[in-house]
């Protein structure tokens, strides 16, 4: 995926990105030589993650280590980019917990997301292939790019679903593809290379969907990452998230096991191990993983139970509401009756605290609208209450009234310097404390509307990069093959002749030309002609390399871009394809193969620019068909002399 196509999607707003403490995390590591003090510190100001980050130190293969009990002795144990990896992770849990893509289950979503990165640690653990913390945070964001798709063309992405369930057996990726321009896997790992994740995490998610995709791998590490993530991912399907697994699912686990080498007894013992642990974080994010989850596609009912927007919502004005989330927090039991009794008279659904620290755990669980909250307290008061409300990125818009005693002018900015919203003074009298409320409220639904507005703004800009991207690809697509075509091939040689000419890397390429293909179009027409362009093109896309960009010029002319290839490897390339070309029999009444004939160049031969390039290798095409056609020439020939590869 382009840098530039990434960048049309950031500028929709709806691409899920680390928030809060993640984005300040991102801020501070942007160079290579961040300090772990800076990153723990970042880190330390958020409670929720600071739990979370001491919790998967104290799990990810330490058994019988000491406890760790800050995000120092974390950092210290697991490494600060490990712990950096981590944070970023559980900050983009907190920030995309929802949204408006009807038909996308975004809790089924996470607790999937989840059970992949609880599975991959183990599996990392048990098999000594990754780092086990990194393993966690690859497998959490493992399925970033279905959420990304989701969040940023939500309507579209739901018919996408609708069609996936009336054809379960499509391929995702492909249903994707064929409507974006694009599919999950290449964004997924686009936006971690964003991130700055590590390039085995980023391979890792791009690749281990696809079967054929591990020899292209940068090194190791990012083949054990993938090997992790799939095996992840088979467990996480068929053992967690399944209603029941058939008959299919029991061979999936066998061929895994397998591939693994992992004796079945081990695997039981590691899968229990993860399930309890799975439920554990799923409690500790209020994941929903003590219920059956199923895959990102629901029922009609289940879309029904969902809290997302409506398009008409999101389009027009916010949804009335009759009544406010409200954490009403107060030692006193008798206060506490009395202002639980008034709000939900009003209308508001309330929870009850007895302290701040209890207050502050239901906070980040439940996510309350707004917190009434009383200013003396034991264990935290209600300052310190705004204080970590507001550090928290989970709960860092909740709107606060504190209740207090006193009203002295320094006590009043105090307040509202620690977070406070609104305040009143106790005793309080019912019809005050209640037009407060709804004052609050207003100001609630006024951020509210701005965030539908937003959505609204953001779907816009979604759709015109998704058509901004399908022109481009149609500008660089030929018609009949949909292979790259002349335009795509000129701008793609001469950023690889750039970019070879500077770091002294072999570049070379491949002309190719049908043999006799105006007979073709003479004998049978021009539509066994377009066959036989698109049968050739389908060989040749078939037989070159990962790297290689296989583009059609015009006509019968072909060209294959072979990147960081010498002339030798290029003549090899060129000699697979012809033989390929010549054992393809074409149906449809033509009944035979055709041949072709190949030139091939590099800028070993002395040539420096694209022009002298594409003039060398044509040049040898020629002396090919000059020889006797269905050759590869990969030298220049002169008079009587027939050199080839």
């Amino acid at each position: 995926m382009k840098d530039k196509q990434l960048d049309e999607l950031k500028l929709t707003g709806a691409l899920p990105s680390p928030t809060g403490v993640g984005l300040a995390i991102l801020e501070l590591t942007r160079g290579e030589d961040y300090a772990m003090g800076d990153v723990t510190r970042a880190i330390q100001s958020d409670p929720a993650l600071t739990g979370r980050i001491i919790k998967i130190a104290n799990s990810a293969g330490f058994a019988g280590s000491h406890a760790v009990t800050s995000v120092a002795q974390a950092a210290m144990r697991l490494g600060v980019r490990s712990v950096r990896n981590v944070a970023l992770g559980f900050t983009l849990v907190s920030g995309n917990r929802g949204g408006g893509c009807p038909g996308f289950d975004y809790e089924g979503y996470w607790a999937r997301s989840l059970a992949v990165a609880v599975l991959a640690q183990r599996f990392a653990e048990t098999l000594r292939l990754a780092a086990p913390a990194d393993a966690f945070t690859c497998g959490l964001l493992s399925g970033i790019g279905e959420l990304a798709l989701a969040s940023i063309h939500p309507d579209r992405y739901a018919q996408l679903l609708e069609q996936r369930r009336s054809q379960p057996e499509a391929d995702l990726l492909r249903l994707e593809r064929e409507m974006f321009d694009l599919d999950h896997s290449e964004l997924a790992a686009a936006m971690l290379a964003d991130w700055r994740l590590p390039e085995s995490f980023c391979f890792a998610v791009s690749a281990f969907e696809r079967r054929d995709a591990l020899a292209g791998a940068p090194d190791e590490k990012a083949q054990r990452m993938t090997r992790l993530l799939r095996a992840a991912s088979i467990v996480a399907e068929v053992c967690f998230v399944a209603r029941s697994a058939s008959e299919r699912d029991e061979q999936r686990l066998a061929e895994l096991l397998a591939e693994l080498e992992l004796p079945r007894e081990q695997f039981e013992r590691v899968r229990a191990e993860a399930l309890l642990e799975w439920r554990e974080w799923g409690r500790a994010l209020s994941i929903p993983t003590d219920r059956e989850v199923k895959p990102a596609e629901v029922s009609a009912e289940a879309q029904r139970a969902l809290a997302v927007p409506t398009d008409a919502q999101v389009r027009g004005q916010a949804p009335e509401r009759k009544g406010l989330r409200i954490l009403v927090v107060d030692d006193d039991p008798v206060s506490l009756r009395v202002i639980e009794h008034h709000l939900t008279r009003d209308g508001h659904q309330v929870t009850r605290a007895m302290n701040g620290r209890q207050a502050l755990i239901m906070a980040l669980e439940s996510a309350p609208q707004m917190v009434v909250s009383d200013w003396n307290m034991p264990e935290m008061d209600g300052l310190e209450l705004a204080k970590s409300l507001r550090r928290s990125s989970e709960t860092r818009a909740t709107y606060v009234l504190l209740l207090t005693g006193r009203e002295e002018e320094d006590r009043v900015v105090e307040a509202f310097d620690a977070g406070v919203d609104e305040y009143i003074v106790k005793p309080f009298n019912p019809k005050i404390l209640l037009a407060r409320v709804r004052a609050g409220q207003r100001m609630i639904e006024l951020r509210e509307q701005v965030e539908h507005e937003r959505v609204s703004r953001d779907r816009q800009m979604a759709e015109m990069a998704v058509l901004n991207r399908k022109l481009e690809a149609a500008a660089m697509t030929d018609v009949l093959t949909r292979l790259p075509n002349r335009r795509y091939a000129m701008r793609k040689l001469e950023e690889e002749l750039n970019a070879a000419l500077a770091g002294g890397s072999p570049l070379s390429v491949i002309m190719i030309d049908i043999d006799h293909f105006k007979q073709v179009n003479d004998r049978y027409g021009h539509d066994m002609g377009d066959l036989v362009l698109r049968e050739t093109a389908t060989v040749l896309r078939n037989t070159t390399r990962k790297g290689d960009s296989v583009c059609r010029l015009g006509g019968e002319e072909f060209l294959v871009i072979c990147s960081k290839a010498s002339l030798a490897q290029c003549a090899m390339t060129a000699e697979r394809i012809r033989a390929a070309v010549e054992e393809n029999v074409i149906g449809f009444g033509f009944e035979r193969a055709v041949t072709v004939s190949l030139g091939a160049a590099s800028l070993a031969c002395g040539t420096q620019t694209v022009d002298e390039l594409l003039k060398l290798a044509d040049r040898r095409v020629y002396s090919a068909k000059a020889t006797g056609r269905n050759r590869v020439c990969s030298q220049d020939v002169g008079p009587g002399q027939a050199r080839s590869a």
